[in-house]
């Protein structure tokens, strides 16, 4: 996890601001400071690149390690077909297949692992930048510091208008990319629910 930590060091605005959202009660409205907010937009494009699947390559090579690693009752064959499938699933970032996870992995599995406890360790890597993610989508959510809320469309100005369009498109954008990895995977079917 280290290493996703890394593409993601805030400044002490945000950090301040990230760990008030975390304890605030539900339902309360936090504001943010036009430059805070504009580091969260940053820093959350930072986690959603250091979060991109790794190359498969480095997902098999980190499953024939941990083969090699553990004991095994698989022909060659067997632990290659495997270990294929696997990698074919497996949608973690590069950063979640080091030494140290590998390391965590082999002292905890005395065979083989099952698809699910590959998936239950590699989880435990990236839990922490998954949380970031979810904070700084926070942020860039609450309302700008000094901004007043406007109320119904027909009611704004035409600069607030203009304001609100560009900022639903780069919403409509960004989760629009979420929901196209969702779909090409296949977890936004009912049958991956």
């Amino acid at each position: 996890m280290a290493h996703l930590a890394r593409a993601t060091v805030f400044s002490q605005s945000l950090g301040n601001w990230l760990q008030r959202a975390e304890t605030e009660t539900p339902g309360s409205q936090l504001s943010i400071p036009p430059s805070v907010r504009a580091e969260a937009e940053r820093a959350l494009q930072a986690i959603d690149d250091a979060l991109q699947p790794a190359p498969q390559a480095t997902v098999e090579r980190w499953l024939g390690a941990l083969g090699t690693l553990v004991a095994g009752q698989l022909s060659a064959e067997d632990a290659r077909t495997r270990i294929a499938a696997y990698a074919a699933m497996l949608n973690y970032p590069r950063h979640a297949y080091t030494r140290s996870s590998l390391d965590a992995a082999a002292r905890s599995c005395k065979w083989f692992p099952s698809y699910a406890e590959v998936c239950q360790l590699l989880d435990a890597e990236v839990a922490a930048a998954h949380r970031q993610r979810h904070l700084l989508r926070r942020a860039i959510a609450a309302p700008v510091e000094g901004d007043r809320p406007v109320g119904r469309y027909s009611a704004m100005t035409d600069a607030q208008k203009a304001e609100f369009d560009a900022a639903m498109a780069k919403f409509r954008s960004r989760f629009a990319s979420d929901a196209s990895r969702n779909a090409e995977d296949g977890s936004g079917t009912p049958e991956a629910r």
